[in-house]
C-alpha cells in the first residue's frame, strides 16, 4: 500500500511540474513589419504615423522587438525605446517591454501591447493592432492607443506556432 501511494505522489508531481514551452519562430531570422496609416493618440488628438516593429526571433524559440515612429508632426517626436519581449498564444502576439514616450503629453507608456497575429499562411504577415486591444497603459494621463495594420516588408516569411 505504501509503495502504491509513493508512485501516486510521484504521478502527480510530474503531472504539476510541466516545463514551460517557449514559441517557435520559423525561419529563425530577423523580420520587419512597418504601417503608414497607423493611428496614434495620448491625451488629445490622433495622429497618422508610420509604425515599424523589428523582430528578432534568431534564437528560433524566442523573439525580441523593437519600434519606431516617425512620419511628421509629432509623430518624429514620439520616443519608442526598449528591447520587448515578444510572446504568442495561437492568436494574439503581445509585446512588453517598450517604452513609449509622447513629449506632449503626461506620462509614459510601458504597457503591453497586444497584436493579433494575421497568420501563418497569410502572405505578406501582418500585425493588427486595435482599440482597446492594442492600448498600452501610461503612467500618468490617458493610455497610448493604436490603430492600423503593419505588413511584413523585410525578412524571411516567418511562422510562429505557440
Amino acid at each position: 500500500m505504501m509503495k502504491k501511494f509513493g508512485y501516486l505522489i510521484g504521478a502527480v508531481a510530474l503531472c504539476g511540474a510541466q516545463p514551460a514551452l517557449a514559441d517557435t519562430y520559423t525561419p529563425a531570422s530577423t523580420s520587419t513589419f512597418s504601417g503608414t496609416s497607423v493611428k496614434v493618440q495620448k491625451d488629445g488628438a490622433e495622429y497618422t504615423c508610420t509604425l515599424t516593429v523589428n523582430v528578432d526571433a534568431t534564437a528560433g524559440s524566442s523573439a525580441t522587438a523593437t519600434a519606431s515612429l516617425s512620419g511628421g508632426f509629432p509623430c518624429g517626436l514620439i520616443s519608442v525605446s526598449g528591447t520587448g519581449s515578444v510572446d504568442f498564444d495561437g492568436t494574439y502576439l503581445t509585446i512588453s517591454g517598450l517604452t513609449i514616450d509622447p513629449p506632449i503629453s503626461l506620462g509614459v507608456c510601458t504597457g503591453p501591447i497586444k497584436t493579433v497575429w494575421g497568420g501563418n499562411s497569410a502572405s505578406p504577415r501582418t500585425i493588427t493592432l486595435s482599440k482597446p486591444l492594442s492600448n498600452s497603459t501610461a503612467t500618468s494621463g490617458a493610455d497610448c492607443k493604436m490603430v492600423g495594420t503593419l505588413t511584413q516588408t523585410g525578412g524571411a516569411a516567418v511562422s510562429i506556432t505557440p
